[in-house]
């Protein structure tokens, strides 16, 4: 199975996902005899117990001065202590991402939202039960009795879901979201479409507000050999035809002051997180539906891929973000007909 083939897959198995929360969404009202429990809250109660006499046996050593290892012990109780900061961090953290999490998945596949190919199948149901979407149960545990390696696991009603362990993901909430989104840069293309006047039409709604005719100025609209506009003419019906320009794509291309900002908005892509997660989110979702090139997730940009990212942007914006023709006048009655 190639990449893009297995990047399909992987959001097939997220939209099956998204269906299964839409199913339990909607028995809700249909089940009023039924609980509406969700889940259930953490016992760390449990996780704690071994280590409070842990913790209670250290410091009786360290104060009879019977401990071999002072140093060791002395850091193995404040390790203790200081595991209540990082469940405390990490349920922050998980608070901050699920808060996200509905407006991303609303939006999954487009700027802005989940990325359904790189989010793996198994964080998007962890999500979901973190976010309270579907039943699930989590459970926290320190990993071979390591104070240092807190974990929950996560089930959903299938089973096991994922293992998250809590450092790691206090990590990784200081660069990035737990899921894979896909980075939103409409302000950016909006504000370069206002500022480039010279290449796209405006007209004024206002005394200063100036608002864009979704057209071209005239210097970017083809032009045959002669210099003369071209037209292409299309029958609207009811005896009636409307003019179109054709909008000069290949001008635009090599406009300098397009070729810079172009520039400018994919290299910001590029260096929003210390991974490359969200520009490759962005290229599978967005810049492929022209390109059909995918990136692999997980895996760091080199030079080449870089450049060829900044290339495939510009390529995405000529296609997708500026028509191929524009209305030229009003609709006007066929040559020979009657008005």
């Amino acid at each position: 199975m190639g990449l893009k083939e297995k990047l399909l897959e992987n959001k097939r198995l997220n939209e099956e996902n998204q269906q299964k929360v839409a199913e339990q969404q909607s028995r809700l009202s249909y089940e009023l005899g039924y609980s509406d429990t969700t889940d259930y809250d953490v016992d760390y109660s449990v996780l704690y117990d071994p280590f409070v006499k842990v913790y209670a046996d250290i410091q009786l050593k360290l104060q009879n001065n019977t401990s071999e290892n002072p140093a060791y012990d002395r850091k193995y109780a404040n390790d203790i202590v200081n595991s209540v900061q990082v469940i405390t961090t990490a349920l922050e953290n998980i608070l901050s991402n699920t808060e996200t999490w509905e407006g991303s998945v609303i939006n999954a596949g487009l700027m802005g939202g989940v990325d359904l190919m790189g989010t793996p199948n198994s964080r998007y149901r962890a999500m979901n039960v973190l976010s309270d979407n579907i039943k699930g149960i989590i459970e926290i545990h320190a990993e071979n009795g390591n104070i240092n390696k807190l974990a929950w696991d996560i089930y959903d009603e299938d089973g096991f879901v994922e293992k998250i362990y809590l450092n790691k993901l206090n990590l990784l909430s200081e660069k990035q979201d737990m899921y894979v989104s896909i980075p939103d840069v409409g302000k950016q293309n909006m504000d370069f479409k206002m500022l480039a006047s010279n290449i796209f039409e405006q007209e004024q709604m206002g005394a200063d507000t100036p608002v864009l005719t979704g057209g071209v100025t005239e210097t970017f609209r083809k032009k045959d050999k002669q210099g003369q506009l071209e037209i292409d003419s299309k029958d609207i019906g009811d005896n009636m035809v409307q003019d179109f320009y054709i909008v000069d794509k290949e001008t635009i291309a090599n406009n300098q002051v397009f070729d810079l900002e172009m520039n400018k908005i994919a290299s910001g892509i590029l260096v929003m997180n210390e991974s490359y997660d969200q520009p490759i989110a962005f290229n599978n979702n967005i810049l492929a539906q022209v390109t059909d090139h995918y990136l692999k997730p997980a895996f760091a940009l080199n030079k080449n891929q870089k450049n060829k990212f900044v290339a495939d942007y510009k390529t995405w914006f000529l296609e997708n973000k500026i028509h191929n023709k524009l209305h030229l006048g009003e609709p006007k009655t066929k040559k020979g007909g009657t008005p």
